[in-house]
Parts: structure tokens; sequence; C-alpha cells
């Protein structure tokens, strides 16, 4: 497998506590996973090292997208590392790995999000158009 990843980073109009709260508390993640137009059903969400996330993103067309994972790191509210894993019929698809650091600037947020562990560019360019769109829902929830 390739490791191809994703980086970006965004700047938040709010302290790296409430932006790291915004990953880990599982109705705000709700209001915010997925590009514009989605919505996610919370099917489990334990937020501590070795914990496990499953959730359901559902696109505006009907579509389903289940997806779950493990929080690997919780440096609360600094880093966050968890694994991310979509289903594909009946079956898992290949892990990768979330990676977010936060920082303070000042009253404001530099959150940088690496996704790693892509197999080509372009399951790297699907996943930058849906977390580039959750970062501008992410920051309607936080600001």
């Amino acid at each position: 497998m390739a490791d191809v990843r994703l980086t970006i980073t965004r700047t938040f109009d709010a302290k790296p506590e409430e932006v790291f709260e915004a990953w880990i508390d599982p109705k705000m993640v709700a209001q915010w996973y997925g590009p514009e137009g989605f919505t996610n059903e919370i099917h489990e969400f334990d937020a501590r090292e070795g914990g496990v996330y499953h959730l359901t993103m559902k696109g505006p067309n009907g579509e389903t997208h289940p997806l779950r994972g493990v929080f690997k790191t919780i440096q609360r509210p600094t880093k966050l590392v968890l694994t991310w894993q979509w289903q594909n019929g009946e079956a898992w698809g290949t892990e990768t790995i979330v990676t977010v650091e936060f920082k303070a600037m000042g009253n404001k947020t530099e959150m940088t999000m690496m996704h790693s562990g892509f197999a080509d560019e372009k399951q790297k360019e699907m996943h930058d158009q849906g977390w580039s769109s959750s970062f501008g829902k992410l920051d309607k929830v936080v600001g």
C-alpha cells in the first residue's frame, strides 16, 4: 500500500480547547463531519484512548457512508490521533490514520490535520474535498 498523505491547515476563531472538543464530543461531531449537505448518525463514540467510534454519514441524495475507527492518542487540547475506516459493502476498507494538532494563536487556533495511508492520489483528492467542506462546517460550529 502506498502512503499518500493529505495535510490541511485551517485557522479557527476559537480557542484550542473549543476546537479540540468539537472533535471528541459526538453531538458536535454530528454537526460538522462530512461535506456540506451531509448529516451524521452516531452509533458509538467512546472518546478515550483505545475507544471506538462508529458513525454513518448520510448524503443529500440518501446515500450512506458508514465509518469507524479507534482513538489512538488524546492529548487535550493539542493532539488527536485516530484510525479511519470506511465500510465498502459488507466489508471494511483499508484503515488510514488521521492526526490532528491544535496550536494556540492568541484567541484563535491553528489546526493541522494530516490524513495518511491513502492508496493513491484519487483517494487523497476525494478526502481533500470532503475534509475541506467539513472544516467549513466546523468553522460555523466553533465560531
